[in-house]
């Protein structure tokens, strides 16, 4: 039945009698529309609007149950392809990659660079609309540019779009003050990946190990594809270590929570030494996986509320 109900949504979508209609729905949308009637991959834009176009003809005929299953489905996603969903209040009900994303406001996510790119999407209206930013390529595992197309149905957002090569230059990151710590920190890990998409590892290894390169409360630690540290400045002893055998000053497994980093990045707070102080306070950092890699930094929190006892190891899964 689902075979047959696929295939009605491939005619409805390209209006003509098409040869391997009997594919099964465990093959990717992105595979079934191909025809030499349709857009292709070579045309990536236009190919974009036609999985999107998809996606509402799979809502129009077969509804919002079997919309929303198709689309977590991670079995659907077609290397650097997939479609998100946002319902008519911007919640999310299919994302197949970030299923921690379902029920969130895309409004609240943003990009990796901390710009507002959820709520840049679900500006889009019926007549729809491109938005361009950093974000992980789920085929290269790489943070690339994407170009997605968003557009509203019937309430409903639904969006895809396609990577382009970063070619980013460290000397060219942003100027952000360090009195915006986050921003600060986010911007000292992508100078850090900068680093590597020019240099690669061994050469950001050694700039990274050196005490030289610690500013103030700054420095980027980094890991291999293993989770074994490559880069720690203040903490040479930690290099060829296993992050994950990291213990936070109270006992808990800090560096397990910190290895469950991911693409799209991860914040952990985590009390810590201030290598500026040289007093154990309450740290934030952020992590994100980059080409397997692991780069991380973090900032201290000043005041009473930097100076608490340990306590538990607080982690946000999305980025914040």
């Amino acid at each position: 039945m689902r075979n047959f109900l696929f295939i009605l949504l491939v005619v409805g979508l390209i209006a003509f009698g098409m040869t391997g209609c009997e594919r099964s729905m465990t093959k990717p949308v992105m595979d079934a529309i191909t025809s030499p009637e349709t857009p292709t991959a070579d045309d990536p834009a236009a190919f974009a609007v036609a999985l999107v176009q998809a996606a509402i003809d799979l809502y129009k005929t077969e509804g919002r149950e079997a919309m929303v299953a198709y689309y977590n489905d991670p079995a659907n996603v077609d290397g650097q392809w997939y479609v998100l969903i946002a319902d008519a209040n911007d919640l999310y009900v299919a994302h197949p990659l970030v299923p921690d994303f379902i029920g969130t406001d895309i409004k609240g996510i943003p990009g990796i660079d901390g710009s507002s790119v959820g709520a840049n999407i679900a500006m889009t209206t019926e007549e729809g609309r491109w938005t361009e930013y950093l974000w992980p390529n789920p085929e290269t595992n790489k943070l690339e540019q994407k170009r997605t197309w968003s557009i509203r149905y019937d309430g409903y957002l639904f969006g895809s779009g396609y990577y382009q090569a970063w070619t980013p230059d460290p000397a060219t990151q942003p100027m952000v003050s360090k009195d915006d710590p986050e921003a600060f920190t986010r911007v000292a890990v992508l100078a850090a990946i900068a680093r590597y998409e020019l240099a690669g590892l061994e050469a950001i290894a050694t700039y990274y190990n050196d005490p030289a390169n610690i500013d103030g409360q700054w420095y980027v630690f980094i890991t291999d594809e293993n989770d074994h540290f490559v880069a720690h400045a203040p903490r040479p002893d930690f290099v060829g270590t296993d992050l994950k055998d990291i213990m936070g000053l109270d006992g808990s497994p800090l560096g397990v929570e910190i290895a469950k980093a991911t693409e799209i990045g991860l914040w952990i707070e985590y009390l810590w030494p201030n290598p500026e102080t040289g007093e154990n306070e309450q740290k934030r950092t952020w992590a994100i996986r980059h080409d397997g890699y692991l780069f991380a930094s973090g900032y201290y929190v000043p005041g009473p509320e930097g100076a608490e006892s340990a306590g538990d190891v607080t982690t946000d899964p999305t980025v914040n």
